[in-house]
């Protein structure tokens, strides 16, 4: 079964390192997108989408990484 994953973290080194297992756990459409702040235009966070098979073993890499479902919770 094929699942949608988005998550948000504040480090890039960690979002850049899911992607490329990501990529390389044949998940596809996989966006890494940066939030700033309107006015100060300080970083907010980064958010990572992507479509994998739910048997994929990028999701434990993402369960023990600095990841969250919710921004909020970062």
């Amino acid at each position: 079964m094929i699942v949608s994953v988005d998550v948000y973290t504040k480090d890039l080194d960690a979002g850049l390192n899911a992607y490329k297992k990501a990529m390389e756990s044949g998940a596809h459409d996989i966006q890494l997108n940066s939030s700033h702040d309107y006015e100060s235009k300080e970083l907010e966070h980064f958010n990572l989408m992507f479509q994998a098979d739910h048997t994929s073993e990028v999701h434990s890499f993402l369960d023990d990484g600095p990841f969250a479902k919710n921004y909020d919770d970062l």
